[in-house]
């Protein structure tokens, strides 16, 4: 299934995944792909291999296709090599498709992203596409696809008129915070509200070094929802010690997740309306929101003392 949208890969240092991530855009064959690689991390001498084995992989384009690259010499981290690569795609697309080097879509993420960036291409109520369910073994939804204020990254398009909303720093957030109607319902409303509280929070003080969190920040602020298929596109190949975010073992919703190979739209449109039970799913088995989760973020606040739990949880993990 070919796309007619450009695509963004957003790589860095596991030619592994990345290769097999390509080859799925391969088969799209997209009209125009850009690459956007992060640089070596300073004091570590396997990512000069590893990142130029990375590069090596677009050699490979074969169909006809402009290829953009943004390969950099130093390594500016997560939070701000994945946002100024965002911020390069869409200077340059009106819309388009985000894969990042571990998520591996089925040829019908591609038809999906394209139907619903011409669908919502001008509804501002509408600020992405997101092609993952994570839920779906648990919450089956009877239409093609929904809505959902749950951005969850693993595979997504949006449009250059959305993406003028991202602030990577979250300005807005001292004079904003989190304003209650801004989250989705939950008959625990307290306790979400201030696990989203800390989540954004942290990001704004860069106390997580993410990118996506200020994107989430940039829908509910702006009360806009993105679209959700009712049956899960695409697939997260990366856990492993040597992921960034995803350094543990798949978790149960990873485990029992299937990746559909079509997707058919259907003929009407769902209301723009976000879905609560989606949400109550999400927090519950993907999240995790509870009293313990919003402990272990706070400790995030205490740099060294995090670092030395997190080192320990590993070799607990690895023994």
């Amino acid at each position: 299934m070919t796309t007619q949208n450009a695509v963004l890969m957003l790589v860095f240092n596991r030619p592994d995944v990345t290769e097999q991530v390509f080859q799925a855009v391969r088969n799209a064959r997209p009209p125009r792909l850009y690459v956007a690689a992060d640089g070596p991390r300073p004091g570590r001498p396997q990512d000069e291999e590893t990142t130029a084995q990375v590069r090596e992989v677009f050699k490979q384009v074969d169909w006809p296709c402009e290829v953009h690259t943004r390969f950099l010499t130093e390594n500016l981290g997560c939070r701000n090599a994945v946002s100024s690569a965002i911020d390069w795609f869409f200077s340059k697309e009106e819309q388009g498709i985000v894969l990042e080097d571990d998520v591996l879509p089925s040829p019908a993420f591609f038809s999906y992203c394209d139907t619903m960036l011409e669908r919502y291409k001008h509804d501002e109520r509408v600020f992405s596409v997101v092609g993952n369910n994570l839920v779906e073994p648990w919450y089956q939804h009877p239409e093609s696809y929904f809505f959902s204020k749950v951005f969850f990254v693993w595979g997504w398009a949006s449009w250059r008129r959305a993406w003028q909303h991202y602030d990577v720093n979250m300005s807005a957030w001292p004079n904003t915070r989190l304003q209650v109607n801004a989250l989705p319902y939950t008959p625990n409303q307290k306790l979400h509200h201030a696990y989203w509280d800390l989540v954004f929070d942290l990001a704004f003080k860069n106390q997580i070094s993410t990118w996506d969190h200020q994107w989430t920040f940039a829908h509910w602020e702006n009360n806009a929802v993105c679209v959700t298929p009712a049956n899960n596109l695409v697939r997260n190949i990366g856990f492993g010690a040597d992921a960034t975010h995803t350094s543990g073992s798949d978790p149960e919703y990873v485990k029992r997740l299937q990746v559909a190979q079509q997707f058919v739209p259907g003929s009407s449109s769902p209301a723009v309306v976000d879905n609560r039970a989606y949400y109550e799913h999400m927090s519950r088995i993907v999240l995790g929101i509870s009293v313990i989760t919003w402990v272990r973020l706070s400790l995030r606040r205490f740099p060294t003392i995090f670092a030395q739990l997190k080192k320990i949880s590993n070799m607990l993990r690895s023994a």
